[in-house]
């Protein structure tokens, strides 16, 4: 027999109300089944019974009916169903014991299994409900956790949309409140620009009196100075009788626009300062002064743009500052008023210096010239333009008859103010010369260059005297003691040391890296070392107890040069903030 077999039942269409099943009345019947149900150990008798008893109601009136065609599945046999109730309980031991007694009984022929009907559907139908009402809950119970994320999620969102909501509605009350604000400082910034364009007219009216008044008490100043001298020349003529065939005067220093005028075309060289010339402070012993408590005092915006060197008056508290914005100005300290300014360089400025005397002004420039500037007559006195690249720095000697230059076309040239022409130009640098310095009364000058190295150079040859090695990248800066036997150089990577002159060797170092060191600048006393650096701050260093003494802050960038002011107890400084600084 095949596992599902084809089974045609009859539905009924058309039925009488009198055909409905009678009902079981009688009490002996009841009895039977009760005593049946006593003996269900007799299969085969039960079946048989089952068979003899089962009829059909009886039908008055014919049936017209429709034969269905469906596929079911097989029912499961007694002795399967009860393996597998076994075997799904795992109940191996009765397993064993009832297929043992199955097959004896059957094989003994006490078992008819021909006869045995199939388990009612009921029973399979009953199982396969409990296992699917089994999956429901769990799947029930796995989409309550479900739910449950969910609903705590949507919990979530909604707080914080809610969150987010109140959120979006405060900024929006400040930005339309921030507009407002700024409506109305819009109508304040207009306000303010009018009065600061009558105010700015007005100070520059000021300033431009003022700087004429200066220049007019200085011209007179200086008139009167000229008349006083030749009231003395015409009396010491008068009392003594001037030799004939005696030489003439020397020219006035800077003064070829008048040796021209008066058709002097041609001007001899000025002959070389000797040797022999005596240093002040060679032989003294100067007290270092106390640094370790300064602070910032002033700050005064100078320049439109950075500032890159400054030089102080060899006389008086004043310091000049050249910047990027193409112009040098000379101020008061420490009040910071404004004496002079100077424009007529095509390109930022670089270096600047005074005169011994305090009565001339030198500058370096980008545009590859360097200007000599008189203070009496307030204007340019001449321009040299010797050098082919920009040109970093510029020194007066000690006289004031010559000036040293550092430029990037890798030389140094000396200069002569009488006659106007360059005497000697250096070479021996390969990179960029960025700085040079006077030894006090002497005709010999450092050079720092870009090479790492720093080199001495005689005037008078024009050769190198001598060449210090040991810096491991740029040399920014080099400058003298006043006594002339030490040398303290600063370079790219903020390493700083010291030089023993007549050694030739280093003799301390320092380090303020990783940031460049800028500028470097000696006390009186030769200890004391002041180093201006990239990361906005400036140092004090003590040679003789090998130590930082102190830090001074304030700049907002890099500080490109530093000063002490041998007049005060006074420290300046400069940056790239376009400011220069006083520390006290």
């Amino acid at each position: 027999m095949s596992k599902s077999e084809e089974i045609y039942y009859i539905t009924p269409i058309e039925m009488s109300s009198e055909s409905e099943p009678e009902e079981l009345e009688d009490l002996e019947e009841l009895e039977d089944i009760e005593h049946q149900e006593d003996n269900l150990d007799d299969l085969d008798k039960i079946v048989t019974d089952v068979k003899k008893e089962s009829h059909f109601p009886k039908v008055e009136k014919p049936i017209q009916a429709e034969i269905t065609k469906k596929v079911v599945d097989r029912p499961e046999v007694v002795d399967d169903f009860i393996r597998n109730f076994l075997i799904k309980n795992q109940m191996n031991k009765s397993l064993e014991v009832f297929q043992q007694e199955w097959y004896e009984l059957s094989q003994k022929g006490k078992l008819a299994t021909d006869g045995m009907g199939w388990v009612p559907d009921v029973y399979i139908q009953n199982e396969k409900l409990k296992e699917e009402l089994k999956y429901l809950k769990g799947e029930l119970d796995k989409a309550k956790i479900v739910a449950e994320n969910a609903k705590s999620t949507y919990d979530k969102l909604r707080k914080e949309r809610d969150f987010h909501k109140m959120h979006h509605h405060r900024v929006q009350q400040e930005k339309r409140k921030l507009n407002h604000d700024i409506d109305k400082l819009k109508g304040l910034h207009l306000e303010y620009e009018t009065k600061y364009e009558e105010l700015s007219q007005k100070y520059s009216h000021a300033m431009k009196e003022k700087m004429l008044l200066k220049l007019e008490r200085d011209r007179l100043i200086a008139k009167n100075d000229a008349l006083q001298r030749s009231l003395q020349n015409v009396e010491e003529k008068i009392n003594k009788e001037k030799e004939p065939g005696s030489p003439t005067d020397k020219l006035p220093l800077l003064d070829t626009k008048a040796n021209t005028k008066k058709g002097q075309t041609k001007i001899a060289n000025t002959p070389f300062p000797q040797d022999d010339r005596p240093n002040p402070y060679a032989g003294t012993q100067i007290e270092p002064q106390n640094y370790r408590n300064a602070i910032l005092n002033k700050t005064y915006k100078g320049h439109m743009m950075a500032i890159s060197s400054m030089d102080m008056h060899p006389k008086k508290s004043i310091v000049a500052t050249a910047s990027d914005d193409f112009t040098w100005k000379i101020w008061t300290l420490p009040q910071g008023e404004l004496i002079m300014s100077g424009e007529g360089h095509k390109d930022w400025v670089s270096g600047i210096h005074f005169h011994p005397k305090g009565s001339h002004l030198v500058t370096s420039s980008g545009d590859c010239t360097i200007k000599v500037w008189d203070f009496i007559n307030a204007s340019c006195n001449h321009t040299f333009k010797d050098h082919i690249q920009p040109v970093w720095g510029v020194k007066f000697n000690d006289t004031g008859e010559f000036i040293v230059s550092a430029s990037m076309d890798h030389t140094c040239k000396v200069f002569d103010l009488a006659s106007g022409k360059t005497r000697h130009t250096f070479r021996g640098h390969v990179d960029s010369v960025n700085h040079v310095s006077f030894q006090p009364f002497s005709n010999v000058f450092t050079s720092a260059s870009a090479d790492k190295t720093i080199s001495l150079w005689d005037i008078r040859s024009g050769l190198c005297v001598q060449t210090f090695y040991g810096h491991l990248n740029s040399v920014n800066h080099a400058t003298f003691s006043l006594k002339g036997d030490s040398i303290a150089s600063c370079d790219a990577d903020g390493i700083i040391k010291m030089w023993d002159v007549r050694m030739v060797k280093g003799r301390s170092q320092f380090d303020a890296g990783p940031y460049s060191a800028n500028s470097i600048a000696l006390d009186k006393s030769g200890t004391i070392l002041l180093v201006g650096s990239d990361d906005q701050q400036i140092r004090l260093y003590n040679e003789t107890t090998q130590k930082q003494e102190h830090t001074l802050k304030g700049h907002e960038d890099a500080v490109q040069d530093v000063a002490f002011d041998f007049n005060s107890k006074m420290i300046i400084s400069c940056g790239s903030d376009a400011t220069f600084r006083i520390y006290q």
